[in-house]
């Protein structure tokens, strides 16, 4: 019985994997779709800071993942939409009335929190709780 079961999730596995390396094909009557070259974007908060310090992005990437690579900080951070829109968040960050994303709780160690970036312009951020910047550690995302 087990056997039967597993056999199915492997191969629903395996064309789930093979899935990004299969083009899009045109059927007859149907002009071919495709869509933009895009990546996500990763934000390592580590010890010593943020890496990078300002990211650069295309506007199709729109998803940045703020990764707390430390090996014992909690963090929390703060993400400054001003008057451009945020469509979404993580469910750790809560978007304000006033133009901030802020955590909801700390983001623990090899954990992460992810914002959206929809329209081009310069976000701010700011992390804190790295031992060696009380203060917090600002960076900030270009989106072009």
């Amino acid at each position: 019985m087990r056997a039967q079961i597993f056999l199915p999730s492997l191969l629903l596995t395996a064309l789930l994997l093979a899935m990004p390396r299969l083009g899009l094909v045109a059927e007859e009557g149907f002009p071919a779709t495709t869509s933009p070259e895009s990546s996500n974007e990763v934000v390592k908060v580590t010890a010593s800071g943020v890496t990078p310090a300002t990211l650069e992005m295309k506007r199709e990437d729109s998803i940045v993942l703020f990764l707390n690579d430390t090996p014992d900080s909690l963090v929390t951070m703060e993400l400054t939409f001003g008057k451009l829109s945020s469509h979404c968040a993580s469910e750790n960050l809560k978007i304000g009335e006033d133009g901030v994303i802020r955590s909801v709780a700390p983001i623990a160690p090899k954990d992460f929190a992810t914002a959206c970036f929809h329209d081009p312009g310069t976000y701010s951020y700011t992390i804190y709780g790295l031992k060696q910047a009380p203060q917090g550690v600002k960076g900030s995302i270009i989106v072009k």
